[in-house]
């Protein structure tokens, strides 16, 4: 499914009707898959120091209903790109990416004589499109139409080699991520 293009506005507003089912039906898988990506990048983060389950649950019971709040009072295109904003933030996604960065120049280097050419070239294009975003994160972390922009051309690229992620997160499954 990707990232929504939010560089493209729509002329007209759209509605949510809280009581519309479709509506509520989407907001609960919503939260579902945003509770799993979460839970996904904790994986990849790993704990915070001085933190506990407790925290990270509270702090996505009040995003959640920080969420819903907003379908009530803004149109569909607001609430995903808060929604995403939130995602892609520097604090959700910073260190996970910066560990990945950090592991693919060898991983580029122990695979390059296995890899065909434009698996080479295509993880070697990925690997500089991580160290923009960190540059990115590090610089400007305010910047969310340029975070956004490095993660759609990220997303062309496929996803990072799975030895890598696997070296982060033994039990995370990227596949979840790609249904989101």
């Amino acid at each position: 499914m990707g990232l929504p293009d939010l560089s493209v506005k729509k002329k007209g507003k759209q509605k949510v009707v809280s009581k519309d089912t479709h509506v509520s039906e989407a907001l609960d898988k919503l939260r579902e898959q945003t509770t799993e990506a979460v839970k996904g990048l904790e994986f990849l983060s790993g704990p915070k120091p001085g933190g506990d389950d407790l925290g990270n649950d509270a702090m996505m019971e009040d995003w959640v209903k920080q969420f819903e709040e907003l379908a009530g009072s803004q149109d569909m295109e607001s609430i995903v790109e808060t929604m995403m904003q939130q995602l892609l933030s520097k604090e959700i996604l910073h260190e996970p990416m910066k560990e990945i960065g950090e592991r693919y120049p060898q991983w580029l280097e122990e695979h390059k004589a296995t890899l065909s050419k434009e698996d080479y070239e295509r993880y070697s294009q990925q690997h500089e499109l991580i160290k923009n975003l960190n540059e990115v994160y590090e610089k400007e972390p305010g910047n969310f139409k340029k975070i956004v922009e490095l993660m759609h051309k990220m997303q062309e690229c496929g996803q990072p080699p799975n030895d890598i992620v696997k070296e982060l997160a033994p039990d995370f499954d990227l596949a979840s991520l790609g249904q989101l």
